[in-house]
């Protein structure tokens, strides 16, 4: 039977987890009888390949005497995947013995399977530098592809089959022929490195590494300015984590290994407020007094751009610089007002963007540009040359993207940028962001885009920002690189199940629904999206006022994610996951924080309740709210110390002091309660506000 990956397939109860060593695993997937393996085994591939065809009968050939042979027309190549074949396809016990030959082709076979290599012919021309052809035979298992990239890609799809069987506990692989693609060539993570959470050099090579084996081939690492150790300036920002550009190269030469380019997204004209708050920049701001925008008219703010770049570029010598330009609409307002009346706004952004592109160019390098600013003023398409890349972004789900299709008719090369609405989240709002990406992604493949990215935001709040974990984001950015690979719609319970096998390695059914619940935990209505975040850090006598005499529809989300989240953490504190459970515990962490908002805010109400009325009953009120001041101030312990496994730890002062703020306001509260001064809160705020 033939079939391509369309829409939502049913999957096949998985069985019990057995545990085996990988050698026995592939000695044994096709010594014994078929019976569903097919469509169990490939429920798990991630992305869903263009085509397969299988056949309801096993592979019969005896793995344990049988080694892995790879043949490749150059040595250095060939040392690459032999280095990435033990590693992540065979990533618990090592694989067994690997034969380097040269061929006129990228070639891996195991077993003897037909000596003729599969044929490519039903590769598109585009789709080449990374398709590949997978067969597995009843002879053995033989993967064919015309580059290097596209093997390796290969190798991922075959280790995520062999690890999908052995989950399952399965005796054999089904017959098949894999022929697949990438609809974009670019895919991948746009991650906020910027706003103080900066993965240590482990953890970053980490994210490389899981982006590698989900076939993105990209990461935009979006990196304030004040955030490296300049040479011209290595005094800015010491209070923050920086990159140092040893580490950029480092982390640059890794990525390459794991055929991924790191692309910097570097502020350039808006926020770059971290930078222009500083005495000695302060008069280079559009007002001449700090802010987020820079003067793009004064040559010495556009020097200090030059040096930033002379810096930047060399150290990431990727294809690309991006240079945001985005959100910049105070342009005009102050020292380049006369230039605005003189030549008009979209003269006075034309040149800037211009004088930019000059000096990436300068580099070797292409740059790309958010595009919110020229599609809110066209005019400055008709003055820009046509090498820059424009990067189009919404992030709002909707059917269709008419700014992506006016960018592709003025002949820019484009990129897309989904979201997903993590930034101000305690978790990643997910309904919303899958409906954007899976269209957005469709949508640049069918105009012919260059690539889709899916971002991620650590915005501020309360004087924190980056509390947002960045390992939470894996099961967005799988999606990403899976409906950017292959467009069809992939269904959220559908994906979450395979995510759950193949990231996790685990095949109960409890868990992968457990995912899900968390994923739709907050909703989709994206007025609720940065609710239990800014609750978790916010004034909390201010947010009683909000939570006093709140309707029915407001108190009816608080609760459901109540439920939903502690039933997700009662599954996640039972689990046990055979792969990155140091990530599984800072997912359930932040479904003990959801749930922990959500108390909050009952409390809040339960509270309200005691000022709206003399009679109340003050004592549950009282020991309610001290209650979550005791969870609040333990859940930041615990956050701190998973925080720390895996990021460098100077934010932390940051985030902290935002913390345990709160923690003393709820303390304090507690006391006037006791004392019978609470009464105050709401003599002292006035009338309440609405909403959380």
């Amino acid at each position: 039977m033939a079939w391509r990956w369309q829409g939502r397939r049913t999957h096949v109860a998985s069985v019990k987890h057995t545990r085996m060593n990988i050698v026995t695993a592939l000695a044994a997937l096709c010594a014994l009888s078929f019976e569903a393996a097919p469509d169990s085994v490939v429920d798990d591939l991630l992305p869903r390949p263009q085509r397969i065809e299988m056949k309801a009968c096993p592979c019969s050939f005896d793995w344990h005497t049988q080694d892995v042979r790879l043949a490749v027309p150059r040595p250095e190549a060939g040392a690459r995947l032999k280095v990435r074949l033990r590693e992540l396809m065979f990533p618990e016990t090592g694989a067994p013995a690997i034969r380097v030959d040269q061929g006129d082709v990228f070639l891996l076979s195991v077993g003897a399977p037909d000596p003729t290599s599969p044929s490519l012919s039903g590769l598109p021309e585009a789709g080449r530098a990374e398709g590949y052809r997978l067969t597995v035979t009843e002879q053995g298992i033989a993967l064919a592809a015309e580059a290097e990239r596209g093997l390796f890609y290969g190798m991922m799809t075959l280790g995520q089959l062999l690890r999908a069987a052995e989950l399952r506990g399965l005796d054999s692989l089904p017959l098949l022929d894999i022929a697949d693609w990438p609809a974009l060539a670019m895919r991948g993570p746009h991650e906020d490195y910027g706003r103080d959470q900066l993965p240590t050099l482990e953890d970053h090579k980490r994210s490389i590494r899981t982006a590698a084996q989900y076939k993105m081939n990209t990461y935009c690492w979006f990196i304030e300015p004040d955030h490296f150790v300049y040479a011209f300036d290595p005094e800015i920002s010491t209070e923050y984590d920086r990159f140092t550009f040893d580490e950029i190269r480092q982390l640059v030469a890794y990525a390459k290994d794991y055929y991924i380019e790191i692309i910097p997204v570097v502020e350039l004209l808006a926020h770059m407020e971290m930078t222009l708050r500083h005495d000695r920049y302060r008069h280079l701001s559009e007002t001449g007094q700090g802010g987020g925008t820079l003067c793009p008219t004064s040559d010495e703010s556009f020097e200090l751009v030059r040096a930033m770049i002379n810096e930047i570029a060399p150290a990431f010598g990727a294809r690309y610089f991006h240079c945001g330009l985005d959100e910049s609409q105070v342009v005009g307002s102050g020292r380049s007002s006369d230039a605005v009346k003189d030549k008009g706004l979209e003269q006075v952004y034309a040149d800037y963007y211009t004088r930019v592109n000059d000096v990436v160019k300068s580099h070797g390098q292409t740059m790309i540009m958010y595009a919110d600013i020229v599609l809110h003023h066209p005019g400055i398409l008709d003055l820009l040359p046509k090498d820059i890349v424009m990067m189009f972004w919404d992030y709002s789900p909707h059917e269709h993207y008419d700014g992506l299709d006016t960018l592709k008719q003025m002949d820019y090369p484009v990129m897309a940028l989904s979201g997903l609405w993590d930034w101000n989240n305690l978790y990643p709002v997910c309904p919303p962001a899958f409906r954007n990406m899976q269209v957005l992604a469709a949508q640049t493949a069918e105009v012919g885009g260059i690539g889709h990215f899916v971002s991620s935001w650590g915005d501020g709040y309360r004087g924190a920002a980056g509390i947002n974990l960045s390992e939470l984001n894996s099961h967005g950015f799988t999606y990403c690189g899976a409906v950017s690979w292959n467009p069809n719609p992939l269904p959220l319970e559908e994906y979450t199940a395979a995510f759950a096998r193949s990231f996790y390695g685990v095949g109960s059914d409890m868990f992968a629904d457990a995912l899900t619940r968390l994923a739709r935990s907050q909703g989709d209505d994206l007025a609720h999206t940065t609710w239990a975040r800014r609750l978790l850090h916010d004034d909390v006598r201010q947010r009683v006022l909000g939570m006093m005499g709140q309707n029915d529809a407001v108190l009816a989300f608080w609760r459901n994610l109540k439920t939903e989240s502690e039933a997700a953490h009662a599954i996640f504190a039972d689990t046990k996951a055979p792969r990155n459970d140091d990530y599984l515990r800072s997912v359930d962490l932040a479904a003990q924080l959801l749930t922990c908002a959500a108390d909050m805010a009952l409390v809040y109400h339960q509270v309200g309740q005691v000022l709206d009325d003399p009679e109340a009953e003050r004592e549950a009120a009282l020991q309610s709210l001290k209650n979550i001041e005791a969870r609040h101030r333990a859940l930041w312990t615990e956050y701190r110390d998973v925080y720390a496994a895996t990021n460098r730890t100077l934010n932390l002062n940051h985030i902290g002091a935002a913390w345990n703020r709160t923690s003393d306001e709820l303390a304090s509260l507690a006391t006037d309660m006791e004392s019978g001064a609470h009464r105050a809160v709401r003599n002292g705020h006035g009338a309440h506000v609405q909403g959380p």
